[in-house]
């Protein structure tokens, strides 16, 4: 029996890995389609294409799709969706690893948003992995925050709006399927990135079609592969792989960028990953759990 329950958890463990893959290819698609897309346009395509894909899993496992609470899904998914736009923006203005790393910080403002919204006890190796996050946030923000200051603090502000999106879904039943949550996000996004194709449109040639189709892959299989990791194994034990995320973001970043980080930035992101499995191995309540990208 104990086997059987190891053996679940380090097939759990794969999947989050497979999952962070994907993550970071989407990462790596998005950069590349932003070099000739406003950010607003993927995200349009991304959450237009994602409401596809997700719709047709509502289908297939027969889950709701209006969900259990409106009012708190919407704002989930208004969240979601500034975070998604910013966190775009920032990848198609900083280094891939860079910008992912900065979306990578909304664990501790969940812990912070959920002392405070929640009224959550908080151990002292969680604030201590809190306080020495910030270290890390310094130093991997600071190379590039005088050149492009306005990028890194939006890439933050993803962050925070992610760990928001998250907090509210605590207000929400437990048993809500996690494809009615994302088909929310991805339908509000569509929505709501709608206006600010006014900003500048440009009709994807065939080649950016490839992009924008591997940015929806990147995103679906990193979702799937997500959700199907946590429902076989503590979420303590599989979901520091997924600050494997910014790690390959980093390495595509080189490989196809050029974009080597300095020894500064590679400390920091350190830290940061370092005090994001702290919070998920010592945290009481559930963690973090980064459900859509």
């Amino acid at each position: 029996m104990k086997k059987s329950v190891a053996d679940q958890t380090s097939r759990s463990m794969l999947k989050m890995t497979l999952a962070a893959i994907s993550f970071g290819i989407m990462a790596a698609f998005v950069k590349a389609a932003c070099e000739t897309i406003p950010s607003s346009e993927v995200v349009f395509f991304r959450s237009l294409l994602g409401s596809a894909a997700i719709g047709i899993m509502i289908w297939k496992e027969g889950v709701s799709w209006r969900g259990k609470n409106r009012r708190v899904l919407v704002l989930r998914g208004m969240f979601g969706f500034a975070a998604l736009s910013l966190h775009f923006y920032a990848i198609s203005e900083l280094h891939l690893g860079t910008a992912v790393m900065l979306n990578y910080t909304a664990p501790i403002f969940v812990v912070i948003l959920a002392r405070i919204l929640l009224r959550e006890r908080t151990l002292w190796i969680v604030k201590a992995a809190i306080l020495f996050s910030f270290l890390g946030l310094y130093l991997l923000a600071a190379p590039q925050f005088e050149a492009k200051p306005i990028p890194i603090l939006l890439g933050i502000l993803s962050g925070i709006f992610a760990a928001v999106a998250y907090v509210l879904i605590r207000f929400n039943d437990e048993d809500e399927s996690p494809y009615t949550i994302i088909f929310y996000f991805t339908a509000i996004s569509t929505i709501g990135s709608v206006p600010l194709l006014a900003l500048g449109f440009h009709w994807p040639n065939l080649s950016e079609w490839i992009l924008l189709a591997g940015v929806t892959a990147g995103a679906f299989f990193g979702q799937v592969w997500l959700t199907r990791s946590i429902q076989n194994a503590p979420v303590a034990s599989v979901l520091p792989f997924a600050y494997l995320t910014p790690v390959f973001a980093a390495v595509a970043g080189v490989l196809f960028w050029k974009e080597y980080l300095d020894f500064q930035a590679m400390l920091g992101g350190g830290i940061i990953i370092l005090s994001g499995v702290t919070i998920y191995l010592f945290r009481k309540r559930t963690v973090f759990i980064p459900i859509e990208e």
